[in-house]
């Protein structure tokens, strides 16, 4: 009896051998990667859109329609196309996966690190570029940078690169020093108790 989780990923790895195959015909796959990476971020951040998608009440071509309206002007036909046919065919709930699985074929494929980069605003290109210098340099070798925008973050920015965090937003840094001073608080009524 075959195993499901063999099948779902086979289908997992399906979609997304496809997705990259389109995108390398169309010499697109930076901009594919792109656009994958802010509906995926929208996609995690948006439960509401989760549950809907994965709502076997509502139809495909319902679920197709509500998502050419939401993002339809946003994102290319190249990322429009498989969408549709994934939601068509009562996969959406794997596009999360799907996506992650397109981005690890795309990191292997250009034998680069892929490095998620948030920041508190949108940065300038030649920002962007000293970023991509800068961790290149720390990693040892070729980085691709996956941008994403979040303003919670308040300032700076956060890195993921492999298994390693590299906090610097403002947000991160009030944190550790409420923590500093939480330390001291505590360590300053201890010493004056023993007294």
């Amino acid at each position: 009896m075959p195993n499901p989780n063999d099948e779902m990923h086979q289908v997992i790895e399906g979609y997304a051998q496809a997705l990259l195959s389109l995108a390398n015909s169309e010499d697109a796959v930076d901009q594919v990667e792109i656009e994958l990476t802010k509906l995926r971020d929208t996609l995690s951040s948006d439960e509401q859109l989760i549950s809907f998608l994965k709502d076997p009440k509502v139809t495909s071509e319902g679920k197709r329609k509500a998502m050419a309206e939401l993002f339809g002007e946003t994102f290319s036909p190249l990322i429009q196309y498989p969408l549709s046919l994934a939601i068509e065919q009562g996969r959406s709930a794997l596009l999360p996966a799907i996506f992650d699985r397109f981005f690890s074929l795309t990191a292997e494929a250009r034998k680069k690190v892929t490095a998620k980069v948030i920041t508190a605003v949108p940065l300038s290109e030649a920002a962007i570029k000293k970023i991509e210098t800068t961790l290149s340099e720390l990693a040892g070798e070729a980085v691709f940078l996956k941008m994403s925008v979040d303003p919670e973050i308040l300032g700076g920015i956060t890195v993921y690169l492999g298994d390693r965090i590299i906090d610097g937003s403002l947000k991160g840094q009030l944190e550790h020093l409420r923590e500093g001073i939480s330390r001291k608080i505590l360590t300053e009524k201890g010493r004056s108790l023993e007294n």
